[in-house]
């Protein structure tokens, strides 16, 4: 039991960390630790009102969220930039054999 829920605060820790880097250096922040208090009250607010308790948890994780999250993250937006890679792509292509 105890090592579920080690286990739970160091993958919760490492993804704050990663919200508070990403964001940092999304927005251009001088020192991220500004981030932590906001992001905390945003998290703290989410946790509170999504799942009343444990079971409506499981019943968010396993219906709602596959439908939200994992079909966009592993369908939707690496689709979209294999997209933009290949437009990319084809543009450098033409300015390179146009003569100049």
């Amino acid at each position: 039991m105890s090592a579920l829920v080690i286990g739970g605060f160091v993958k919760i820790s490492v993804f704050f960390y990663a919200v508070i880097v990403g964001l940092s250096t999304l927005f251009k922040v001088k020192r991220p630790s500004a981030l932590t208090y906001p992001v905390g009250t945003v998290i703290l607010f989410f946790s509170l009102t999504i799942a009343s308790n444990f079971q409506e948890h499981l019943k968010e994780g396993l219906t709602i969220m596959p439908v939200l999250l994992f079909i966009p993250f592993h369908v939707v937006i690496p689709f979209m930039l294999l997209c933009i890679a290949f437009i990319k792509h084809r543009i450098k292509k033409t300015k390179a054999l146009q003569p100049s």
